[in-house]
């Protein structure tokens, strides 16, 4: 086999591996728990998660999986992921790797099922905060816990939060909502495309209801593309704001849309690219309705 044909990334190479040792063999609901606990109890990190219908879960790494099978690597049947073909060792995991990957799974080899389930449930309970499962997997002590932690997240302070998403990962991203208690994502990007996993428009609007979270699109709060290109220096950055600030009395309707979203839902986010508010146009925004709205804002 060529050198092109091993998978591209080594977060991928990674998934073959924890396959191989488990067995070539597992359920999909197994693959993901197996996978977040190799990542809570090892020094590999490939992968994030999200507290999903069944507890933890990478769509990333469910994303992965599909690129595996396309590629020949797996198969995917039903709810069961089985592997094809391994990855010589020399094109797979750092040695370090794979003996941390071989040991924890000497030590888990007799979590599967609902074992596994309820072995994370009680030790990472703010994983099951959205299960679908949970009241028929834990006792009513670990449901309480589980009930605790997601009760602890709601807030009543009403806030206008901003993020973005430079840097992290969709399941980094979430959670940050999540803990935050953010009801609703609010895109101010002019065009929501990237090439980054799940933060493309379609991606957003139908994973984060999934997540308890709505997506709302506004394009006429955002920069044309055209404006955005060359900009190298922080002047550059602070004359485009400059200019785009002189154009928010023409986006008062969508700038009281916002307002009025906040005041319905009190703790919504307004989301672009940049990791720095400061050079985001999202800060335009916020400093807007801060000033003139009376707003709390917080940069996420």
């Amino acid at each position: 086999m060529s050198k092109q044909n091993f998978p591209k990334y080594h977060r991928q190479r990674f998934l073959v591996a924890l396959l191989e040792t488990a067995g070539g063999k597992l359920g999909k609901m197994d693959f993901q728990k197996l996978l977040f606990l190799s990542h809570q109890m090892t020094d590999i990190r490939y992968f994030d998660f999200v507290p999903y219908h069944y507890g933890c879960y990478s769509f990333q790494a469910a994303s992965d999986l599909e690129v595996l099978q396309k590629n020949g690597w797996l198969q995917i049947e039903g709810n069961n992921i089985s592997l094809l073909r391994s990855i010589p060792a020399e094109k797979s995991l750092k040695p370090q790797q794979r003996d941390e990957l071989a040991f924890f799974m000497r030590n888990h080899r007799q979590y599967r099922g609902r074992s596994l389930v309820r072995h994370i449930y009680e030790r990472y309970p703010y994983f099951a905060i959205r299960s679908k499962m949970a009241r028929d997997i834990v006792d009513n002590k670990a449901l309480e816990r589980i009930r605790e932690v997601k009760n602890g997240l709601r807030r009543q302070r009403t806030i206008l939060f901003t993020i973005g998403y430079e840097g992290i990962t969709f399941e980094n991203y979430v959670n940050r909502l999540i803990r935050h208690d953010v009801r609703l994502l609010c895109d101010v990007r002019k065009n929501p495309l990237s090439r980054k996993f799940g933060f493309s428009a379609r991606s957003l609007e139908v994973l984060l209801p999934k997540l308890g979270i709505d997506y709302m699109h506004i394009p006429e709060l955002g920069i044309v593309s055209q404006s955005r290109k060359n900009l190298e220096t922080e002047e550059d950055y602070k004359r485009l704001f400059r200019e785009y600030t002189k154009t928010l009395p023409r986006k008062k309707p969508y700038l009281h849309q916002l307002h009025n979203l906040v005041r319905n839902k009190q703790r919504i986010a307004i989301t672009c690219f940049e990791k720095e508010p400061s050079f985001c146009h999202r800060h335009c925004l916020s400093d807007w309705l801060q000033k003139e709205k009376g707003l709390e804002v917080s940069h996420l």
